[in-house]
């Protein structure tokens, strides 16, 4: 529980307290108990609806309150005489005064102020509890535990509850002249509940992302085109375009880039459901003169990567 949370159970309960309360002037005047009792009831209300965000103990005890406090209060002309409220008009009448009014509205707003930032601070708690990863690397395989288990993508963070590694042994693709490709590692994210992806998929809801480690080395003066690169998984069965850090474009003989490309994947139950990958992207050669083979400008990397 948040200590926080519990605040405004404080301060109904004290409201509570006022209505038994009788100063040593005499019994408390009937229409300032009705005013009391119409505040209690109303911050009761406020407070049910926001406590239940919150924890369902949390619920019972505002019940609790306002059960105990039911039974007790006076109820019609025989309750208050048997209770002994005076008749008498008091100098301080509570209805008649703004400040009783501003009070109310004060409490109701801390009431559902506390009530959130206990809700913000024990999803927080619960979240980082929960929180843990998983990497494994061709058959040897460890868990840590971690409270900062995200990724950053597109100015966020995305929270992560699992995560799967695997590292690719394998020659890399040489079937064109002008670079050389391959995939380094595969990582499978199973994010959080609640993150929606991109404007442009109309921020749809996602349950898991990959994140691909490209090298590519140039043989010559290559441009990229690493933003229209796709990815296909066809044991969950979707296709997706991807996001990238890195600004791939132009690449100078010699030189090798390496980078990450992020992939949504909208249906992700577990994350060993994802058993391949299809990565497809296009390059082709800076120069383009007569000497240079028209069907060796350019080229299209297809690389299908086992998971095992």
């Amino acid at each position: 529980m948040s200590n926080v949370a519990l605040l405004p159970y404080g301060i109904v309960s004290g409201i509570v307290g006022i209505f038994f309360f009788k100063t040593n002037k005499g019994p408390i005047y009937k229409q300032n108990e009705l005013a009391l009792k119409i505040a209690f009831y109303i911050l009761s209300a406020i407070e049910l609806i926001f406590s239940a965000t919150i924890n369902s103990s949390f619920v019972w005890a505002t019940i609790l309150i306002i059960i105990f406090y039911s039974a007790g209060a006076p109820w019609g002309k025989q309750g208050y005489s048997n209770q002994g409220y005076s008749s008498q008009e008091p100098k301080v009448i509570l209805k008649k005064k703004w400040w009783f009014y501003l009070a109310i509205v004060a409490l109701g707003f801390f009431t559902m102020t506390f009530s959130i930032s206990g809700y913000n601070q024990l999803t927080d708690n619960t979240s980082q509890s929960n929180k843990h990863s998983q990497t494994t690397s061709h058959g040897s395989s460890s868990t840590t535990a971690n409270d900062n288990n995200y990724v950053r993508l597109d100015g966020q963070k995305i929270y992560y509850t699992d995560s799967k590694k695997y590292s690719i042994d394998g020659t890399p693709d040489t079937s064109w002249s002008a670079a050389n490709a391959k995939v380094n590692s595969v990582t499978v994210y199973k994010i959080e509940k609640g993150y929606s992806y991109g404007s442009k998929r109309g921020r749809k809801s996602t349950q898991g992302l990959l994140a691909i480690n490209v090298k590519v080395k140039a043989l010559k003066d290559i441009t990229v085109n690493m933003d229209s690169a796709t990815v296909s998984i066809p044991s969950i069965d979707e296709q997706h375009d991807i996001e990238t850090k890195e600004d791939w474009d132009d690449q100078d003989k010699g030189i090798s880039k390496s980078g990450t490309l992020y992939v949504p994947i909208y249906k992700l139950n577990k994350i060993n459901n994802v058993k391949s990958l299809r990565l497809k992207f296009d390059c082709q050669q800076q120069d383009n003169n007569d000497s240079i083979d028209a069907d060796d400008f350019d080229h299209t990397y297809d690389m299908t990567i086992d998971l095992k």
